[in-house]
């Protein structure tokens, strides 16, 4: 049975910051000798034995550690939730956050595997569901000391591994049952990236499109996601690829549609960072001449959902390795 860190967030704090990244176990996990099960483990660790991260990027899955007792090895990463620190020299750009690799819902009775109608009642699906996992997938606080900068491109990529592995995305929906662990280490950027990792890509507004009555959001009790579609400078939403705003963490002022609305109509470059999330309900929908139903338009099913963080190019076009160069949502909301 697949098992999930939840943590039920009533007064978020801002994460705290140390001289190492550190992380908490959060399930039963092994310490090994390499990023592999190749060899047999070193020791057993136990929830909340906390661990320093000595490389913030993950290999094949598996994150080097120094465990309390001073063993290093490498552990599972799913096993473990990383304290998020933010990328050197940046401002806070979204919400205050819980820990990264935890399951964020704002209350008991909307749970990070969502809701579904049975018998006219509303009741949780179960977290080894295709649904609340992908649910959960989409609750989940990215994990990753930095963002990995991504393009359109890559999540073409992305999405051609998928395929590779899966199932043709443009003509059949993938099950991934009883777990999304093969949404791991897939090649791009001359990187390998996992779903829930911490990412970012510098694109253009094309929609805003807020949402209502998603499993995700309990039939939309507990508020609605803010569905955003991002791409190169001149395109469509053909071209471009899917980011969302989550109603289970706390938005900054102007974090609003209207506000987001207001960023498309200038045609401003954005800068959005969040969790890479790869949503199997519907279908790639790419080719304006020859529509995919109505199914929502994008180059691929890879998503930056949640959103963690979103900045605005106020002038020409800006450099994501410059946090100078931007200014958050919020900033430009009350300039603008």
């Amino acid at each position: 049975m697949t098992r999930f860190a939840i943590v039920i967030v009533v007064a978020l704090a801002s994460p705290a910051l140390s001289s190492a990244q550190q992380a908490t176990v959060v399930h039963d996990v092994n310490l090994r000798p390499t990023p592999s099960t190749a060899h047999p483990p070193r020791e057993l660790l136990r929830p909340p034995q906390e661990l320093t991260l000595l490389e913030p990027s993950p290999t094949s899955g598996y994150y080097d550690v120094r465990a309390a007792d001073d063993q290093v090895g490498w552990v599972w990463g799913r096993d473990i939730a990383i304290e998020r620190v933010p990328a050197a020299g940046t401002n806070p750009a979204g919400p205050p956050l819980p820990p990264a690799g935890s399951y964020v819902a704002d209350k008991a009775s909307c749970p990070a595997v969502g809701e579904h109608a049975v018998h006219g009642a509303l009741a949780p699906y179960a977290d080894t569901s295709d649904a609340g996992l992908r649910n959960m997938a989409k609750r989940h606080i990215p994990v990753g000391a930095a963002p990995a900068t991504l393009t359109i491109a890559s999540f073409r990529t992305l999405q051609h591994d998928v395929d590779t592995k899966f199932a043709d995305a443009h003509h059949t929906k993938t099950t991934f049952h009883p777990t999304r662990d093969g949404l791991t280490a897939l090649p791009v950027d001359g990187d390998t990236l996992s779903e829930g990792r911490l990412v970012e890509i510098a694109a253009y507004l094309d929609a805003v499109h807020p949402q209502g009555n998603e499993s995700v959001n309990c039939a939309g009790t507990d508020g609605d996601d803010i569905h955003l579609n991002v791409g190169p400078k001149g395109g469509t939403e053909w071209q471009g690829v899917v980011v969302e705003m989550i109603p289970q963490l706390q938005r900054p002022a102007g974090w609003d549609a209207a506000t987001l609305a207001r960023v498309e109509h200038a045609k401003l470059e954005v800068l959005v960072l969040g969790g890479l999330t790869y949503d199997n309900e519907h279908l790639v929908n790419d080719d304006s001449t020859h529509p995919n139903g109505t199914q929502p338009k994008r180059v691929s099913l890879w998503e930056i959902h949640p959103v963690t963080g979103f900045y605005v190019c106020a002038a020409g076009t800006c450099d994501p390795a410059k946090p100078s160069e931007w200014t958050t949502l919020s900033a430009w909301a009350a300039s603008h």
